[in-house]
């Protein structure tokens, strides 16, 4: 009796693994072409410049990562994110916004505050990664509404806000109603409860943002890696001069 024996070749099989590792490489790559939010709304003067740009601010001006947004002693800027997380930016502040946006739509943004306070309202998403930081400390973000300062001051208004002394080490999670200060030297954090007489004073230099809004809607548009016009239809608010 003739025995037969049947030859396995592993290469399509390890021609088909590596296929499926560059497709899930395409996916996730990163277009640096793309905007990762745009200014919604803003009152002058605001400055935005980028490492090839200076851009004069209107409504709908597009952000990319790298680029630093300028407040003056009588500007504010309302910035929203792809994922529709939303930064409100005061008086005599200036930031850089950095930011990633893969194929599959995940998000990773730092906000770097150089100087003044901002108040976010962070859409909650598990794929997503949001982080502010200061000199001294770095506040990571899922899902929650808080502001900050370039001194090193949080404070939560709703959901929780993990804050680390870039120093130390040291890291403290903030609940709803709390606050964390770092020391000058981002060794140590203090934390504490606030009043709703507290929270609403901090909360308070960021309300004129929030008056007479009417919403619009703009369409982003841009190319992907293959060279085809992609499309995000973007909600946002402009004030009411009637």
């Amino acid at each position: 009796m003739t025995k037969k024996f049947i030859k396995l070749t592993p290469v399509p099989f390890l021609a088909l693994f590596l296929f499926g590792l560059i497709v899930e490489g395409v996916e996730n790559s990163i277009d640096p072409d793309r905007e990762i939010a745009i200014v919604r709304r803003y009152i002058p003067n605001v400055d935005i410049t980028g490492a090839v740009r200076d851009t004069v601010v209107e409504t709908g001006t597009s952000l990319f990562s790298g680029d630093t947004l300028t407040t003056d002693e009588n500007g504010y800027a309302l910035v929203m994110f792809l994922d529709q997380s939303v930064a409100k930016v005061r008086p005599r502040s200036q930031l850089i916004i950095r930011g990633e946006i893969d194929r599959r739509q995940n998000a990773s943004t730092r906000i770097d505050l150089n100087r003044g306070g901002i108040f976010l309202n962070v859409n909650r998403r598990v794929t997503n990664e949001f982080e502010v930081t200061t000199s001294t400390t770095v506040a990571s973000v899922k899902g929650t509404t808080f502001g900050a300062l370039s001194e090193g001051y949080y404070w939560v208004e709703t959901g929780e806000v993990e804050v680390m002394a870039l120093r130390s080490g040291q890291s403290v999670l903030l609940t709803e109603g709390m606050f964390a200060q770092a020391d000058e030297s981002g060794s140590d954090l203090t934390t504490g409860q606030l009043s709703d007489g507290e929270i609403e004073r901090l909360n308070s230099e960021y309300k004129t943002l929030d008056e007479e809004l009417i919403e619009r809607r703009l369409i982003l548009r841009f190319r992907d890696s293959n060279g085809q016009i992609i499309e995000e239809d973007i909600e946002f608010f402009e004030q009411n001069d009637n």
